[in-house]
């Protein structure tokens, strides 16, 4: 995985997981720990794909050297 996969516990029927956990052997944990305290199922999620939108495509456009600049 990337570094930048991440894992979350899900808990049956309640909300959206919040925490992000940066290896697998904490989320687990974390799992035990929630399925126990609540008697629930507890699903350990893993990150797959992330999709970013990015606006602007900047590029730069100065001389390599800035003595060639007019100003």
């Amino acid at each position: 995985m990337t570094s930048q996969s991440f894992f979350m516990v899900f808990l049956e029927g309640e909300r959206t997981p919040s925490y992000k956990h940066s290896n697998l052997p904490s989320a687990e944990i974390e799992a035990k720990r929630l399925s126990k305290e609540h008697r629930k199922k507890a699903f350990v999620l893993c990150s797959l794909k992330s999709f970013e939108f990015s606006e602007f495509n900047v590029e730069d456009c100065r001389p390599e050297n800035l003595e060639d600049l007019p100003f």
